[in-house]
């Protein structure tokens, strides 16, 4: 008897232990005082709502709607990269230049797309999403 208390003992602290590993104590803190300028700011920026982050007792269900909204999403990403393939001559014709300079507008959407998957996928696994979604946003308003 005394055997199994201790066991039901070790697994609950074990999932204690678990379940706070999973998100660092400074991942939903809010802003205060004692915290610097930059610090406040990037805890509000990095805000997660309690209903959008992960609980152990309850995981994430990837359900067959989600999956098909994921499969057109990538669908309609891919299909943009030719849909400028037949307009090719009319635009051409339209800017007034050669077939070979506007052989670019396909070629460099592909490359860009291209380096979004060597570049940015890897560096979602690194860093926050959301912080991350919010300087990529930022950067592309920016640089264009």
């Amino acid at each position: 008897m005394s055997s199994q208390s201790s066991k039901d003992t070790i697994e609950s602290s074990q999932k204690e232990t678990h379940s706070a590993s999973l998100v660092p104590s400074h991942a939903y803190a809010s802003p205060c005082k004692e915290h610097s300028l930059w610090r406040n700011i990037y805890l509000i920026i990095n805000y997660t709502p309690k209903r959008c982050r992960y609980n152990p007792e309850k995981p994430f269900r990837f359900s067959t709607p989600l999956n098909l909204l994921f499969g057109f999403a990538a669908t309609f990403t891919v299909a943009n990269l030719y849909y400028s393939h037949p307009i090719l001559n009319k635009l051409a014709d339209d800017f007034h230049v050669d077939q070979e300079r506007v052989s670019l507008i396909p070629t460099l959407a592909q490359a860009g797309y291209a380096g979004g998957l060597l570049f940015l996928c890897p560096l979602g696994d690194l860093f926050r999403r959301r912080l991350f979604v919010l300087l990529l946003v930022w950067f592309t308003a920016t640089v264009w």
